[in-house]
């Protein structure tokens, strides 16, 4: 009996490695510079984040180096905010820099060293690139940029058109515009326009769940 059992344990045992060796070889490693796809599975936002808070996201596809499964689609990979800086005025932007650190594999975790090249929001149909120290940076919202700018000089026109008003009456003979009450319109228009924009406020960056992030590895991930 022991002796038909043994050739069947020893056949699976073999199956088994077999099997193994076709999803990870052994002390291999995914190469410097390899770019990877992770989905977000939390919001996070420059403006309501703080620097700490923990960052998941996972893996969209395998890795597959030389034949070999190296990391499963579905693969954690853990970091924290390492800066949030809300947008401000004139135009600045809000800035918002991810870590990640950390890969957990088969329930043990493997130190990453990566930086973020971008994000892309689908449900928002927005792309944030990463700067060269891999922080991602919102710019300008050029609706916000018009709507103030309009509303502005819109104020503004009132009082143009008072100015203007007043030159005509007190112009000469009282049917003229003066030059002075023109120069003055022109001023409060100018102005108001140029407060519209100052008083413009740059965008958030803001990550909804689901949003694709593309790492760059910066060293070579081992998997072991």
């Amino acid at each position: 009996m022991l002796r038909g059992v043994l050739p069947l344990i020893c056949l699976i045992t073999l199956m088994c490695s077999v099997s193994y060796g076709q999803s990870r070889e052994q002390g291999a490693f995914i190469p410097e510079g390899t770019e990877i796809q992770l989905t977000l599975k939390e919001p996070l936002s420059s403006k309501l984040n703080e620097p700490g808070d923990e960052v998941i996201a996972t893996l969209r596809r395998d890795i597959v180096i030389d034949g070999y499964k190296l990391l499963r689609e579905g693969t954690e990979f853990i970091g924290r905010v390492t800066l949030a800086q809300p947008a401000g005025r004139p135009f600045k932007g809000g800035q918002l820099h991810i870590t990640f650190e950390r890969v957990r594999i088969d329930g043990s975790e493997q130190k990453l060293y990566a930086a973020v090249k971008s994000a892309s929001d689908f449900t928002r149909d927005e792309k944030v690139k990463g700067d060269s120290e891999g922080t991602l940076k919102g710019g300008t919202d050029g609706g916000k940029i018009l709507t103030n700018v309009g509303t502005a000089a819109g104020i503004g026109g009132i009082g143009a058109s008072i100015i203007i008003l007043s030159s005509i009456k007190d112009g000469p003979r009282g049917g003229g515009i003066s030059s002075g009450g023109g120069a003055a319109g022109a001023a409060v228009l100018g102005g108001s326009a140029a407060a519209g924009v100052i008083l413009t406020k740059g965008k958030e960056v803001r990550l909804d769940p689901n949003t694709i992030i593309r790492l760059k590895l910066e060293k070579a991930l081992v998997v072991e």
